[in-house]
């Protein structure tokens, strides 16, 4: 076996994640790697870790050789020059090495010299503009883990907006590498339809035509990790600008077709969401509504440190309120510190009250210790952050972000002098809680949100107060102005 060059070792900020070799066919199938077709084309895995993708191109290259009765020493020779990886880490570079050596002798094929090499892709250019295919799984780390290679990250131009991903440059470093009519298959967090820091590159595939096929795994996990992912193809060189979109068959572990679409369905205010044409024609109305009703839609309390705030006290105290959990529905005891106009009161008024300031001061050096929006010591008792204090006397309905269908969704009425926490609470001045309440446990609400993509563990989605009053804001303004549209 050839022993690959000293390199680094493993590390936590490598971002490794093992592919699971269904994973791997279904890129491959995607991309058509497979018969004689790949015969003769450069392909490369920039990111091969043990060789997952590797093992199975070198494997199908081999079938479809031998399919062409081509001789083992021409087998060889091909599998040297047209199969390329690279891995940043020493160890599993040997293992890979290790890995297609399996293969090829399982066809007959040994003394293989790789073009398997040890290094960084950020700064590997020899295989540009000369790969047919590049597949793999890119690494995923946030930039602020990326130690020493966080200003040579920002030299790419997918990596200018946000609080980048490693993978979201690996498109890029993916990009370069493919020839003229070149393909390539990532499997990549689905983060980037959406965040700031995958603005760029979405724009970059609608402007430059590369996006062909997209799989959504939504809540399905093809990793041991809670990672929500999917399955990207680009190819170069395309005359049409249609995109065909598939969900995943978790039984079978196969894509299946759900519709074709084009840029104007699927890339809406900047960000992708995916679903057939009639769903994101649905959302399009929602997104681009300009009407408005007095809806107010907002986050609850920010005490970052509920465990003191929040109590079963066992006296009584005019520093004590109701307070609503909205994910739970549930009505529980708050220290709230403010007064009716969401002022602060002074530690002096405080003091006044002996059990609760007794309470409090058991609990400084935990509260000092928050991150709090204020001076952290001169406002030790307050709360961490402003949001939500000054509505605490207006009539509120506290509404749970966390939701699988109609039902999933809680609504608690919130009165005057009752706040909220753990979830959103509605406003309105005009419009009837009941009214509210009937728009949102619908179909039609769960499928917006659900359209969203805002995947958590448990088939669950969330969404934001922003999400809520986009969709109340179209309901009651749709059609020019009608109040309540069914």
């Amino acid at each position: 076996m050839r022993i690959a060059k000293k390199c680094i070792t493993a590390e936590k900020e490598n971002g490794r994640v093992y592919t699971p070799t269904f994973i791997v066919d279904n890129i491959l199938d995607l991309c058509s790697y497979y018969g004689k077709g790949i015969l003769k084309k450069h392909v490369i895995d920039n990111s091969c870790g043990d060789g997952a993708f590797l093992c199975q191109i070198v494997k199908r290259y081999c079938e479809a050789a031998i399919a062409e009765q081509m001789s083992l020493q021409d087998i060889l020779l091909d599998l040297e020059k047209f199969i390329h990886g690279i891995e940043i880490d020493n160890f599993e570079i040997n293992k890979c090495i290790e890995n297609v050596n399996s293969i090829a002798a399982s066809f007959g094929i040994c003394d293989v010299n790789w073009d398997i090499i040890c290094g960084d892709a950020l700064n590997i250019h020899k295989y540009d503009a000369k790969m047919d295919f590049v597949f793999g799984n890119p690494p995923y780390v946030r930039i602020h883990n990326l130690g020493n290679s966080f200003d040579e990250i920002r030299k790419f131009q997918f990596a200018q907006s946000g609080m980048t991903d490693l993978f979201i440059v690996f498109y890029e470093i993916g990009i370069n590498m493919l020839s003229s009519k070149g393909v390539l298959g990532y499997i990549t967090p689905s983060s980037f339809y959406n965040s700031l820091a995958g603005s760029a590159m979405r724009k970059a595939f609608i402007d430059e035509r590369l996006l062909d096929q997209v799989v959504d795994l939504k809540h399905f996990q093809a990793f041991s990790a809670t990672t929500y992912t999917t399955i990207v193809i680009l190819k170069k060189s395309r005359l049409q600008n249609t995109v065909d979109y598939y969900g995943y068959d978790e039984k079978n572990l196969i894509p299946y077709y759900i519709d074709t679409l084009t840029p104007d369905d699927f890339y809406i205010s900047g960000n992708y969401y995916f679903s057939k044409k009639e769903d994101l024609s649905k959302l399009q109305k929602i997104f681009y509504n300009i009407g408005e009703c007095d809806i107010l839609v907002k986050n609850g309390y920010a005490t970052l440190c509920d465990d003191v705030f929040i109590n079963d006290f066992d006296f009584e105290s005019d520093f004590i309120i109701p307070v609503i959990k909205s994910s739970k529905g549930i009505v529980q005891k708050m220290f709230f510190p403010y007064d009716k106009s969401g002022k602060l009161l002074p530690e002096s008024i405080i003091m006044k009250d002996k059990k609760i300031y007794q309470y409090l001061l058991a609990n400084k050096e935990k509260l000092i210790k928050r991150s709090n929006e204020k001076d952290r010591f001169l406002y030790w008792y307050a709360f961490g952050r402003s949001q939500a204090i000054n509505d605490t006397f207006q009539n509120k309905l506290a509404i749970s972000a966390l939701i699988r269908n109609e039902n999933d969704l809680k609504f608690t009425d919130a009165p005057s002098g009752t706040g909220v926490y753990g979830g959103l609470y509605i406003m309105s001045n005009s419009i009837e809680t009941q009214k509210i309440k009937e728009l949102l446990r619908t179909e039609e609400f769960i499928s917006y949100i659900t359209l969203l993509g805002k995947y958590k563990s448990g088939g669950y989605y969330t969404f934001s107060s922003k999400d809520v009053k986009k969709y109340l804001d179209f309901k009651f303004n749709y059609n020019g102005g009608l109040l309540y549209v069914n």
